[in-house]
């Protein structure tokens, strides 16, 4: 289910999660893997192109997909206006994100990122049992 979060959506249908575990155990997704357990091309090719990881018509539904870290969501702030470096600031510094966002980069509380794959976020979709790891 983490593959499936980190890809594409972070509340995936059953059979989503399930065609992605049959893929991780066969070996195989269509033509893609060699057959034997746990071969990564299979599982990879499951999670991106299942039909919920491609589906137009899901892209309306407001709870599906996944929303972006805060520090994520800062550097595309970033990048949308071109920030460059200059001569005065060779360095582009982001003192006190983390006081501010409550992220810095680089500044995993643990080897799997900022959040825990079960999360739920106040709101909406914590009312409607749905996770939303990215939001921590």
């Amino acid at each position: 289910i983490r593959l499936i979060q980190r890809f594409t959506t972070s509340n995936p249908n059953p059979r989503y999660v399930k065609a992605v575990a049959t893929a991780f155990r066969t070996g195989k997704y269509g033509q893609f893997g060699t057959g034997t357990y746990g071969d990564l091309a299979a599982t990879i090719a499951a999670v991106l192109l299942d039909p919920e990881a491609r589906s137009v018509t899901l892209d309306a539904d407001p709870f599906r997909g996944s929303l972006r870290e805060p520090i994520l969501k800062v550097m595309a702030v970033l990048r949308s206006m071109e920030i460059e470096k200059s001569d005065a600031y060779p360095v582009l510094r982001l003192e006190g994100m983390s006081d501010k966002i409550g992220q810095m980069a680089h500044s995993f509380p643990t080897v799997f990122s900022f959040f825990l794959p079960e999360y739920q976020p106040d709101g909406r979709p914590g009312d409607a049992s749905l996770v939303g790891p990215e939001t921590m």
